[in-house]
């Protein structure tokens, strides 16, 4: 039987690979983070004021903020790369699924990658511009675009899941746990959005397994699997 995901599939351990490089690069610790935040770069990528920033960073200790500073700026321009891989394979799966499902509804989940892909490069604009400034404290506005060019990110692929969601509930199984933890990403992420708090990680976690699970997917699904 055919297994139309299968390229994609490749692409997906790409993302892998590239995450696990990325977790040795971004630093693990902070000197303080945020209540509710215990991951150095999602406190910084949902930072809303200065104070915030300045406890990521370390605050007045220069030796902890440059090293801070250097592993985060590191990471966000590796995350260039990233961010092309992860947007190619919500494009690719997208588009696939609207060829095999022939539903030309999914095609716009691939056209919302590209604008998640955009709102991730403008994002670490506005990251690598506070990391900048961060001497002087002069950052105000990238830390206001900052606000929006995150939630265009974030609440993009939570949206492409919930679409995505339309093809995996109709299959079995494995199929069917795919697409309800895609509908549980975009609850998290609402709430995220409302209520800044732990449920921002955990939001981040939840796009991570479904990542994961659509990866595994690509190398299981055999044609007439879907109803």
């Amino acid at each position: 039987m055919k297994r139309p995901f299968v390229k994609t599939g490749y692409l997906g351990l790409a993302v892998i690979a590239m995450s696990i490089l990325l977790l040795f690069i971004f630093p693990a610790k902070a000197p303080s983070l945020p209540e509710g935040f215990f991951t150095p770069i999602i406190a910084f990528e949902f930072a809303q004021t200065k104070t915030d920033v300045m406890q990521i960073f370390g605050g007045t200790d220069l030796s902890v903020c440059k090293q801070m500073v250097d592993a985060m700026d590191l990471g966000n321009r590796l995350d260039y790369v990233y961010m092309c891989l992860y947007s190619a394979f919500l494009f690719m799966f997208s588009v696939k699924c609207a060829k095999v499902f022939r539903k030309k509804y999914f095609y716009l989940c691939a056209l919302l990658s590209l604008t998640v892909l955009t709102g991730d490069a403008l994002e670490n604009v506005q990251l690598l511009g506070i990391t900048a400034k961060i001497a002087s404290g002069d950052f105000n506005t990238q830390l206001h675009l900052l606000h929006i060019f995150t939630w265009i990110k974030w609440s993009g692929i939570a949206v492409i899941f919930l679409g995505l969601s339309l093809w995996f509930f109709k299959g079995r199984g494995f199929s069917k746990i795919i697409g309800m933890t895609g509908v549980i990403s975009f609850v998290l992420g609402t709430a995220a959005y409302l209520h800044r708090s732990v449920i921002n990680e955990i939001f981040s976690f939840s796009v991570a397994i479904m990542f994961i699970l659509m990866i595994i997917y690509c190398f299981t699904y055999k044609v007439g699997q879907h109803v």
